[in-house]
């Protein structure tokens, strides 16, 4: 069956009204299609595009079938003898008949609010709930009493956890944005409560995607479903124009300006990879004047509210967000979506897109493409049919700070992956990429002292860090000096006698002997072991550490101590 105009549907007049009330004048291709089904009484799989309201396909013939059908009634027992029966009540358990399941908060209490609207003037009572919030008046409201409850499926299973939340008597079940809940993990929970659903049930999964998941939860509990497909559920809208900008990551935030604070846009959802590059994002708008709201997951129920309303009303022309707020979510306000970061799945590029012109109008979305992202923007692309070509970046110059300028030259050029070559170790142990290539480097077998590296790591090391350390391409002092040992700090007592050694060193071993060659061999261990110690870089130490601190243990070798463990100081 498919139907024209609402008022074709055998509905309560109560819920006609709501609909009147809430604007809508015709039905969408897909509550034209599956608003029947459900009315029947029969499952149902509805798969549409973003915004193509399928809130209030489900909600409609929930509302409808919640009047149609009261909560039996009970009479009080008796509280003396010989006295008259208590008054009639509803038991608040049997009162609960229907049930729906949404991922996110934000969504709960959209999805609450709309079904209040729709049976304003009936008996029907709806309450959210949803995690990260107090659960005490949660409770009391279900207690009391309540036709529907809509919520997140990590508060619902705490509830039936604590015996608030009895499953019992349900016998309307609406999954929404089920695809959503299974990328963020809630599969165990969704099955737990599709398993403690009486028999007689009926059961509605509602998404955008259908991923197979859920093909197979759907398998699994729904009984000869109507299945309702509506165009390709992983298209954008028709309305929306989509343009793509292919820019490195530092200068995102120029461009970002550039197109909300040059040209003056408002309404404007942003969507990022991160909270942190959110805070980023945020942070940018606030220096330049822009009123902005931010929403994740860090953030309180109250903050994310409250930024929802002011961006909705419009005192916000700006909303920076993760992808919390990409689903189902319906602010009329919205014109402009930008994707500062790509999402990991083309399912979430076309729900975020699709959060631009759910209010009518045509509205538009923008997608930046930095370069490590190629590959994926050309996935996502081939499945969402969106062959865009990047258009020209326009001029940025005015919003790009000088430290972004320098990010991009050390970027380009590698110098950030040079920069901490010295301190890497291939399998062989060998040091930087110069081992790739054949140049001798200091390896882990060598003796502590012979710290000479290749020029370019010892240039690194003065450059970067401050350390001077002897170069393999550097002129040898002595000819006679076979010893890869370095002699430093003190020189000898023979040395400063001017014994003929180049700088003043005498090498070890070559003593006249007496007590001058005994003094000039102590001397140079004890200089080459303090020199090596205050220049060489090892592994677990800060560098230019100067040497273990007194008391610390002394590593031992495998052979000594099986396992590799330490030796404790006696």
């Amino acid at each position: 069956m498919v139907i024209d105009a609402f008022n074709e549907l055998p509905i309560a007049p109560v819920v006609l009204h709501g609909i009147e009330e809430l604007g809508f004048e015709a039905p969408t291709p897909i509550q034209q299609r599956i608003i029947a089904p459900l009315v029947a009484g029969r499952d149902a799989i509805g798969l549409a595009p973003t915004g193509t309201g399928k809130t209030l396909a489900y909600g409609i013939p929930l509302a409808h079938q919640l009047i149609a059908d009261p909560p039996p009634l009970s009479r009080r027992v008796k509280k003396r003898k010989g006295g008259d029966a208590g008054a009639k009540y509803v038991d608040p358990r049997r009162r609960l008949r229907g049930l729906v399941v949404v991922p996110t908060r934000e969504l709960a209490q959209q999805v609450a609010e709309e079904l209040r609207r729709l049976t304003r003037g009936s008996l029907v009572k709806v309450t959210a709930v949803w995690g990260k919030a107090a659960v005490k008046p949660q409770r009391e409201r279900i207690e009391a009493g309540v036709d529907v409850v809509v919520g997140t499926p990590g508060r619902l299973r705490e509830l039936m956890d604590i015996d608030v939340l009895s499953l019992a008597f349900i016998r309307h079940l609406v999954i929404d944005e089920g695809d959503r809940m299974l990328d963020m993990g809630f599969l165990p929970q969704v099955k737990t409560i599709l398993e403690r659903m009486p028999e007689t049930r009926q059961m509605a999964f509602f998404s955008a995607t259908m991923p197979p998941a859920m093909e197979n939860l759907a398998r699994t509990f729904l009984r000869n479903p109507q299945r309702v497909e509506i165009g390709r559920h992983t298209r954008v809208a028709e309305t929306v124009g989509n343009h793509m900008y292919e820019i490195d990551d530092v200068l995102k935030v120029a461009l970002l300006l550039h197109l909300v604070v040059e040209e003056k846009r408002r309404g404007v959802i942003i969507f990022c990879r991160t909270r942190r590059r959110a805070g980023w994002v945020n942070a940018a708008f606030r220096n330049h004047g822009i009123s902005v709201g931010l929403i994740h997951g860090d953030k309180s129920q109250n903050q994310r509210m409250r930024a929802l309303e002011q961006f909705s009303e419009g005192s916000h022309a700006v909303l920076v967000a993760t992808d919390v707020a990409s689903r189902g979510l319906h602010i009329p306000t919205v014109r402009t979506v930008v994707n500062y970061d790509l999402p990991l799945a083309a399912e979430e590029w076309v729900h975020r897109v699709g959060r631009a012109g759910h209010g009518g109008g045509f509205a538009e979305s923008f997608t930046f493409v930095s370069p490590p992202d190629g590959q994926r923007w050309k996935k996502i692309a081939k499945i969402v049919g969106q062959r865009l070509r990047a258009d020209p970046v326009p001029d940025i110059e005015k919003y790009i700070r000088p430290q972004d300028v320098t990010r991009l030259e050390r970027l380009r050029s590698g110098e950030r992956a040079v920069r901490f070559e010295p301190f890497r170790e291939d399998r062989d142990g060998r040091r930087g990429a110069d081992s790739k290539r054949g140049v001798r480097s200091s390896t882990r077998n060598e003796p502590r002292g012979s710290g000479a590296v290749s020029a370019r790591k010892a240039k690194l090391l003065r450059d970067e860090f401050g350390l001077e350390v002897p170069s393999e391409n550097a002129p040898e002092k002595s000819a006679k000096s076979k010893t890869p040992r370095k002699t430093g700090g003190k020189r000898s007592a023979a040395g400063s006698a001017g014994t003929g050694t180049a700088g003043g060193r005498k090498p070890r071993g070559s003593g006249s002997g007496g007590a001058s060659g005994a003094k000039s061999k102590t001397d140079g261990r004890t200089g080459g072991k303090n020199a090596a110690r205050k220049t060489r870089a090892r592994s677990g130490d800060r560098i230019g550490h100067g040497g273990r601190r007194k008391g610390a243990t002394k590593p031992v070798s495998k052979s000594e101590k099986p396992g590799g463990g330490v030796r404790r100081p006696s």
